[in-house]
């Protein structure tokens, strides 16, 4: 049966409620801890606190490597001064299966039926081992779903399904119980990218927008079309492929690589640059099969890719980006669009950083 309260709502597209905002979004990666809290008022969002930690990396056991997470969260919300313990957290990756259905309307008794019936059919998951969610579209959008069930003129029923393992759920929720804190709400991390492109951006025109999160192990590629329903999906080629390859190249630590790439240190590496263009193929390649798909099924093409992430500001990165791909990329950081509850260091580490937590920003976006 359809299990979609037992660890929260996993898809809440653009459906927001002015109840408890006590939350913040934390989004743990597998090379940094990220967490961000907002306020939202009239003016739009404000920035309370932030804050990134490494997590510490060795050759341990899979426990050591789950006991560094734990305390890489805990220093990222003592550094933060996060006072509340509610956590909105995001998952991504193999484990995790977006898909759009439509089918004849249904008796609002029967959605949950047909859904659940979709998801087996669609989800590449072992049967009873996963979660489902879904959100209604109303008018060729994400609509409340109470509305959507009440419509009776709607010859078909329309929406998005996500399914996660039941492993990757449990997984994030008990690192972040370990570490002293409630997972309140999961998210899936490209509805909350979106999400937040949403909040932060003005849109002139009703043209298709994607948008590129590039972390340590994946790259989330979102989607949103011009009717405003969306497209995502998780590429398996980001920075730490990148780094690995570069650093294969020129018989260099990851470390040293990571460094470099970001800035952080003086070392020349000759013909990195060159490097870094053939270490990045793999993932533009999947951009462009990604973008060419979308534009066969849906019609419509996107212009434009708004890039963040951890990687999002490697040296030449996005440059690269643009003399591989058909479309202009664009560093993007969300926090260029917040008010800031203060000034100070903090403030301007987003201003310059921000990039980094765009995720993390999605994730504190959603409300409880």
């Amino acid at each position: 049966m359809l299990q979609r309260k037992e660890h929260g709502s996993m898809l809440n597209f653009k459906r927001l409620f002015y109840g408890s905002r006590d939350v913040f979004g934390l989004d743990v990666g597998s090379s940094y801890i990220k967490a961000v809290q907002l306020r939202q008022d009239r003016q739009g969002y404000s920035v309370i606190t932030a804050g990134w930690t490494q997590i510490a990396q060795d050759d341990q056991d899979e426990q050591a490597k789950i006991d560094n997470v734990v305390k890489a969260i805990r220093e990222c919300i003592k550094s933060a001064h996060i006072k509340t313990k509610y956590a909105v957290c995001g998952i991504s990756g193999p484990n995790v299966a977006i898909r759009r259905f439509r089918f004849p309307a249904v008796g609002a008794e029967e959605i949950e039926t047909v859904v659940l019936s979709e998801a087996q059919q669609a989800c590449p998951f072992e049967e009873g081992q996963y979660i489902v969610d879904y959100q209604l579209f109303k008018n060729n959008t994400v609509g409340d779903l109470a509305e959507a069930n009440n419509s009776q003129k709607s010859r078909a029923i329309r929406g998005m399904l996500a399914a996660a393992t039941m492993g990757i759920i449990g997984h994030k929720s008990q690192v972040v119980k370990a570490a002293s804190l409630n997972c309140v709400l999961i998210d899936v991390d490209g509805l909350a990218l979106l999400n937040c492109f949403l909040e932060c951006e003005k849109r002139d025109n009703a043209e298709p927008v994607g948008i590129i999160c590039v972390g340590s192990k994946f790259t989330n590629f979102a989607i949103l079309g011009s009717d405003g329903v969306p497209f995502v999906r998780d590429i398996p080629h980001a920075a730490d492929e990148i780094v690995a390859d570069i650093a294969g190249k020129h018989n260099l630590s990851l470390q040293v690589v990571r460094d470099v790439v970001h800035g952080n240190s003086d070392r020349e590496v000759a013909g990195i640059e060159a490097s870094m263009r053939t270490a990045i193929a793999r993932l533009t390649s999947d951009i462009v099969r990604t973008l060419r798909y979308y534009s066969a099924q849906e019609g419509q093409t996107v212009r434009k890719i708004y890039v963040c992430g951890g990687f999002a500001q490697a040296k030449g990165f996005v440059e690269l980006l643009n003399s591989q791909l058909p479309i202009e990329a664009v560093v993007w950081n969300p926090f260029d669009r917040m008010h800031f509850e203060g000034s100070g260091r903090s403030a301007k580490t987003l201003k310059e950083h921000g990039c980094r937590l765009a995720l993390a920003a999605g994730l504190a976006m959603r409300t409880i």
